[in-house]
């Protein structure tokens, strides 16, 4: 499968015979996102009005928690926070055998039952830009709570987006990385890293 960032907490998975989105640019978002396609969307929030296309009959948006499954694609998404206004969802996703946590917009500590749903994730994409979301302190607590394989770290600071976020150098600074940016990044289950957390740093 390839990933690719799509900004802030906007994320793009393809797999040979599905793409899926996971909160993708909104009506009201800062980011001005062109038409997409695609077979699975989950939205950022469930009042997200987005510009998306399926790219065959049909478009399996999910906008609340629940189980869910589509193409062969199994997803388990809960509320942030768990009671009152949904300020995002935060999905554990499992395509081509690989699971990926997508922490989209946290800003707070995950609760032992979020904990325990995406804990030994194989791709852990967490926010790490502060302000309204995890900052990169936060988000490495978090990183070493759930051990994944490997991590992404999204929704940080970028060309075209007037919230000010911290750079993403923060985070590299923090769990001791210095790899470079890719534009997409290509994943298969027998390459996932079996001795080590690898870090791959994307940019939108």
């Amino acid at each position: 499968m390839h990933i690719e960032l799509l900004g802030l907490s906007g994320v793009k998975i393809q797999s040979s015979e599905t793409v899926v989105l996971l909160s993708p640019p909104s009506e009201k978002s800062e980011l001005k996102s062109s038409r997409m396609k695609a077979d699975i969307v989950v939205l950022g929030k469930p009042s997200d009005k987005i510009n998306v296309d399926p790219r065959a009959e049909k478009l399996f948006i999910i906008e609340n928690s629940g189980e869910y499954e589509s193409s062969g694609v199994f997803i388990y998404s809960i509320a942030n926070p768990a009671k009152g206004e949904i300020n995002s969802l935060l999905t554990s996703i499992t395509m081509e055998g690989i699971t990926i946590a997508h922490l989209g917009s946290l800003n707070s500590e995950l609760t032992e039952a979020q904990i325990d749903l995406f804990e030994g994730a194989d791709i852990l994409m967490i926010p790490v830009g502060g302000n309204d979301v995890l900052d990169e302190k936060r988000a490495n607590d978090i990183v070493a709570k759930l051990e994944p394989r490997i991590v992404i770290p999204m929704h940080f600071a970028q060309k075209g987006i007037k919230t000010k976020y911290n750079d993403v150098a923060n985070f590299l600074k923090e769990v001791g990385s210095q790899v470079k940016a890719e534009e997409k990044f290509k994943i298969t289950k027998k390459d996932l890293p079996q001795e080590t957390m690898e870090v791959v740093h994307l940019s939108p």
